[in-house]
């Protein structure tokens, strides 16, 4: 009678299961595991359930679908989900994919797969880590509770985030815990512990959204409204609060008003002008947002920029084109991407480890604000 025995799983290890352990834990040779996993004769009913449990529990991918399914050896995933929060990002999510392209080069293919949910991304990922397709993730918009940061923890996957804009910076936050971000030292991932690393992460810095508070308070606005995600994300809402910062230094105050969608926007917008105090002011996180409050201003009878300022989060050559054109925050998103690939090249091992730049935590500047025509003084 065969025996089983279960010993420590390559999960918590932090490396990817192989046949060879799932014949261990099964307490059967690799052949037996090879015929089971197949289908053909000459194993039990009993041993064949039990290794395809074995394989199941371990995660491990059978190498026949591994070689179907992944990418050419040494490829990067650029993972964007494109639910309500994610939808409109698609003209910034390009901008990042170029960056990323610049540095990972021919050596590193870039791969970018759109999912419908941080849910079923997460379920992708642990699917395309057991199959060893992808050697490196790299995900946006991580939320608060986010299930992708779950399995990248639980399974060590290799990967690099990137949040919007960071306030403060990340390098002056802990992990949640009390202690400084960790990251994965360079090297081959069967060597590290799931438990001893955290994943890379970089971020613009906040130093536009500082000027779009400076400006529009040296304009006069005492009354600024800030339309954020509603999603709570990991990096917080970075912008809102810079903005903010800087009217409160002025002797005015910030409302912050979630908007997951553009209805979402049309309607706060709507509601905020409608209001006896409305603001004289209000700053949008993204292009399409401020087109929205710009028509919902004409329709309400508003003068932009006299009755109401507009500033745009995140330009975009439309808002050059529009009536009056736009004043917007000139994000560095390509910088931001190119940023992302020399975080990729550290995890993989591919940028000289030790280098005195590999910091596993990195903000991007250089975003800048353009003054057009929806902003001035208040009347």
């Amino acid at each position: 009678m065969a025996t089983f025995s279960r010993p420590e799983s390559p999960i918590a290890t932090g490396r990817r299961p192989t046949i060879t352990d799932v014949a261990r834990a099964a307490g059967v040779s690799i052949a037996v595991v090879s015929y089971a996993l197949n289908g053909r004769p000459g194993v039990s009913e009993r041993t064949r359930r039990r290794v395809l449990q074995v394989a199941e529990e371990l995660g491990w991918r059978p190498s026949a679908a591994a070689r179907a399914l992944r990418g050419t050896p040494g490829t990067v995933a650029l993972l964007l989900v494109r639910d309500t929060v994610g939808a409109t990002s698609a003209d910034a999510d390009l901008e990042l994919a170029d960056g990323l392209r610049d540095v990972l080069g021919a050596d590193l293919p870039l791969a970018v797969h759109l999912v419908e949910s941080p849910s079923a991304a997460a379920a992708a990922i642990a699917t395309w880590w057991a199959e060893h397709r992808y050697d490196a993730f790299v995900m946006t918009g991580i939320r608060t509770d986010d299930p992708r940061l779950a399995v990248v923890e639980r399974l060590g996957v290799v990967a690099v985030l990137v949040d919007h804009v960071s306030w403060p910076r990340p390098a002056d936050l802990d992990d949640g815990r009390g202690a400084p971000r960790r990251q994965r030292p360079a090297g081959p991932l069967h060597t590290m512990s799931a438990a001893a690393w955290a994943p890379r992460t970089v971020a613009l810095d906040a130093a536009a959204d500082v000027k779009v508070g400076r400006h529009l308070g040296d304009l006069g606005h005492r009354h600024v409204a800030v339309l954020a995600p509603a999603t709570p994300l990991r990096s917080g809402h970075g912008a809102a609060d810079a903005v903010g910062e800087e009217v409160d230094r002025r002797g005015g105050i910030t409302i912050v008003e979630p908007c997951t969608t553009l209805e979402d926007v049309a309607t706060t917008a709507r509601r905020l002008l409608a209001a006896p105090d409305r603001p004289t002011a209000i700053v949008t996180s993204d292009d399409l947002g401020a087109l929205v409050v710009l028509d919902v201003a004409r329709r309400s009878g508003l003068a932009v920029p006299w009755d109401v300022s507009v500033v745009a989060g995140r330009d975009a050559p439309v808002l050059r084109l529009s009536t009056p054109p736009v004043t917007a925050v000139a994000r560095p998103l390509r910088a931001l991407g190119q940023e992302a690939g020399r975080q990729v090249l550290h995890a993989v091992g591919r940028h000289g480890g030790g280098s005195p730049d590999d910091v596993a935590s990195r903000t991007v500047s250089g975003g800048r604000l353009v003054i057009r025509g929806t902003t001035a003084p208040p009347r």
